[in-house]
């Protein structure tokens, strides 16, 4: 290794602010989405969607995904929508007797959508290995496109003003802001121990502070919200 990588490699772990860990749950190692919603995490896995209690990380219910491979998830106006890396689809369900029964609503921009969360009237997704941020509105039209300094762009979060996310590639096992009117990406914030969780691919606000989580990552983390 010559001597100017080595000072780009320590630049760049210098450039992530520390996030705080409130506390931990379990965690199933994987993780394709994330979000809270009247007092509980759903989780998006590739074939299951679960229902998790965030006080100990039990699992309250399982349910089927809309798709064979299901991404990043997010509750709207009582629906929960569903995101499709297999089919590029959209799908949507109110529980049902215990069920989400769901239905393919729209498709994606883009080949697949990687993240999803709502900016009022707005549904917004990811693209695949992409910087760009769409906003879809109730019949999940396309109404505008944002064009962000972000690349490969995982799971969202929203707290209000700013535009949460992580992303797949680089920078890797961090999260950082996205300025939802300019596109401007940044500060970039890392777990106390970035390698407990390499690809951050969850990430939810709850009003207060954020839950975390991703591949191969070792726990759900609850973070104060920077």
């Amino acid at each position: 290794m010559n001597f100017p990588l080595i000072l780009l490699l320590v630049a760049s772990s210098l450039s992530a602010k520390p996030l705080e860990v409130i506390r931990t749950i379990p965690h199933t190692g994987y993780s394709e989405g994330l979000d809270y919603s009247e007092g509980f995490l759903w989780h998006a896995l590739p074939k299951e969607i679960l229902k998790i209690d965030p006080k100990d990380g039990s699992i309250v219910a399982r349910f089927k995904p809309g798709s064979e491979y299901s991404e990043s998830l997010k509750w709207w106006n009582g629906k929960l929508y569903n995101l499709s890396f297999s089919d590029n689809g959209i799908y949507v369900a109110k529980v049902a007797n215990g069920q989400l029964p769901f239905e393919r609503k729209g498709e994606a921009p883009e080949k697949h959508a990687w993240g999803a969360e709502v900016i009022g009237s707005h549904l917004v997704v990811t693209g695949d290995f992409s910087k760009k941020l769409y906003f879809l509105d109730e019949s999940l039209k396309l109404v505008k496109t944002l064009e962000t300094e972000a690349k490969d762009i995982e799971d969202l979060a929203y707290d209000g003003k700013y535009i949460w996310a992580s992303s797949f590639t680089d920078p890797k096992g961090k999260i950082f802001r996205i300025d939802p009117k300019t596109g401007k990406a940044g500060p970039f914030y890392e777990l106390p121990h970035p390698e407990e969780c390499p690809i951050i691919d969850g990430l939810t606000f709850d009003g207060k502070n954020f839950w975390l989580t991703g591949k191969n990552c070792l726990s759900i983390y609850y973070i104060k919200k920077p």
